[in-house]
């Protein structure tokens, strides 16, 4: 989508050719990092404030399968249902968020529309009561702000709902973030740090050197040469050949869509069961979403994915439902084994760093993905990267049923 905006030297995309690296050349770059989403982008970008050369190898569009397909939001107590490291390390991101806009902001004067006011999570009726209550009671004991709303007092924070509402979970520090406004500032940084993108370049191997350099090979035979490698390539990541790799990362289509909201009147994001969401935005859309349809490494839109996630806003905030619509799109969600993210080295090949399964929480991840996985691969230790160390791709080695963490 934004191709022609990344590049710096004045070519669209269509006047730009791929690059082709003979068999045995060597970059500079000590760093390659596979795939330009918001994982890739914010590695890159980490590894480039402390020091390192780095270069990002992308096989289609930055960001163009799962960031720009994102609703952007930024809420950790929704995505789990217990306290553990999960819910530690999307806690840790959230709390970086301001501070990693407010960078991109003063490197690049781009705003990616961070919006910090809170999120709701409903009950529409008494019978899904009970199941909020239980969450409220774990949740006050890691964060007292987190606050039980009968209906009415759910129906002042967010005029949407102006259907059936019985109860809500009220997170005032959660928010969300406009994906592609994001991805856009993070290139913009990386390009005036000068870290270079090479777009239409398939990685389809790495191979570990006796040098201990290790050899990136593309689909056209071509070849890079680095010290390290951080995989940041989201749902195709495990379509990479790489000797001894336990890592397996499956593609979950996400459909969703957008309306077109007249003036200020949507305020908050709003989470509905059983696995709805909407989130006003600054632009004067209203994001619907969203299904998770294992299908294949392809994206689709259907009349009865997007059922299955309206039917339920009917009774909830039908007004939405009468608002024109704006469009519709899907991205592919990178989801591992445990449908938790993977990070860190490889056990077989520890210059070979995996970022990747971020599933849902990618853009919610990629503050905490970029610090960790800079402090990896530049040999430095900090509460990051113990706090990280859960998630090593090493859990998969054995039996999964022993290793996998639970959401």
């Amino acid at each position: 989508m934004f191709g022609s905006r990344l590049d710096t030297d004045g070519k669209t995309r269509s006047e730009r050719t791929k690059r082709h690296v003979n068999p045995g050349h060597s970059s500079k770059e000590e760093t390659l990092v596979v795939g330009g989403g918001i994982i890739g982008a914010s590695v890159a970008l980490a590894l480039s404030r402390r020091g390192a050369s780095v270069r990002i190898l992308e096989r289609a569009e930055p960001g163009g399968l799962a960031t720009h397909a994102a609703a952007g939001i930024l809420g950790p107590m929704n995505e789990t249902d217990r306290p553990g490291p999960f819910l530690d390390l999307m806690r840790q991101s959230l709390s970086l968020y301001p501070g990693f806009v407010a960078g991109l902001i003063e490197e690049t004067g781009l705003s990616p529309d961070l919006v910090l006011d809170g999120i709701l999570s409903v009950a529409p009726t008494p019978s899904d009561r009970a199941a909020l209550k239980a969450r409220h009671i774990w949740q006050r004991a890691i964060d007292p702000e987190v606050t039980f709303l009968e209906g009415a007092a759910a129906k002042e924070l967010e005029p949407a709902l102006t259907g059936t509402v019985d109860s809500a979970l009220w997170y005032p520090r959660e928010g969300h973030v406009f994906a592609p406004r994001l991805i856009k500032a993070l290139f913009g940084a990386l390009a005036r740090r000068g870290v270079a993108l090479e777009q239409g370049v398939q990685v389809v191997r790495i191979q570990p050197e006796p040098s201990g350099t290790l050899a990136v090979i593309d689909d056209t035979g071509g070849t890079r040469h680095a010290r390290s490698v951080v995989l940041a390539a989201g749902a195709a990541l495990s379509a990479i050949g790489i000797p001894g790799s336990p890592v397996r990362i499956h593609p979950v289509n996400g459909q969703i869509l957008a309306v077109r909201s007249p003036g200020s009147f949507y305020r908050r994001v709003v989470f509905y069961p059983p696995h709805g969401y909407f989130v006003p935005k600054k632009d004067g859309t209203v994001v619907i979403g969203a299904t998770e349809e294992r299908i294949g490494g392809r994206t689709r839109v259907t009349p009865a994915g997007l059922l299955d996630f309206l039917t339920p806003l009917a009774p909830l905030a039908p007004d939405l439902l009468s608002l024109p619509l704006h469009h519709t799109w899907s991205g592919l969600r990178p989801c591992s084994e445990d449908a938790l993210p993977v990070l860190g080295p490889l056990p077989a090949c520890p210059n070979i760093f995996v970022a990747g399964g971020h599933y849902r929480n990618g853009i919610l991840l990629a503050p905490v993905t970029g610090e960790i996985l800079a402090d990896m691969v530049t040999g430095q230790s900090s509460p990051l990267t113990t706090l990280s160390a859960p998630f090593s791709p090493g859990r998969f080695n054995g039996d999964p049923s022993k290793k996998f963490l639970t959401k």
